[in-house]
């Protein structure tokens, strides 16, 4: 028999959780592009006109463009939690839970709520407990690919402030 060459989680409904919000999250750009060739409305223009037209489409495109970057972040998270990093991967999905509420992702924002309450749950490990316990070069090092992200995150909050969009605080 061949060794295995990866863990599992703990949880087999988590570790489909997993599965199924990373696919939602890589096919959001496909989704977004899609929907803005609907937006020509038979139109002859291309994509690039229509992000020019409309700045409010750019920001949602902006926006979907960062799914897939939060779904690779996301199975680094997951593989710390099956390498028993239970504290960096907790720390991963607060964070990525924090820019996909940037983001305005309704979809990211329920599958990483629901990730990070199921892996709270299952592994025990709070969130303050996870953020204090790694130091700020064991933050940087685990946790450093969430940063672009929330950068752009916020730029794309930011940018939908100053439009007008989306925002119903």
């Amino acid at each position: 028999m061949l060794p295995q060459t990866r863990t599992s989680l703990k949880d087999e409904k988590l570790s489909r959780y997993f599965k199924i919000l990373k696919i939602v999250l890589f096919c959001m750009p496909f989704l977004c592009v899609g929907y803005l060739g609907l937006g020509a409305g038979g139109a002859a223009l291309d994509t690039a006109g229509i992000l020019n037209a409309n700045p409010a489409m750019a920001v949602s495109f902006l926006a979907a463009m960062l799914q897939p970057y939060a779904a690779w972040i996301a199975i680094l998270a997951e593989r710390r939690l099956a390498d028993g990093r239970t504290n960096y991967a907790i720390m991963n999905l607060a964070l990525l839970m924090v820019s996909e509420t940037l983001l305005m992702s309704t979809v990211g924002v329920i599958g990483m709520a629901l990730i990070l309450w199921k892996s709270v749950r299952t592994y025990g490990c709070g969130i303050p407990a996870a953020f204090r316990g790694c130091g700020v070069r064991d933050f940087f090092r685990e946790a450093g690919g969430n940063l672009p992200l929330l950068a752009l995150a916020a730029l794309c909050l930011f940018a939908s402030m100053r439009l007008g969009i989306g925002v119903s605080f």
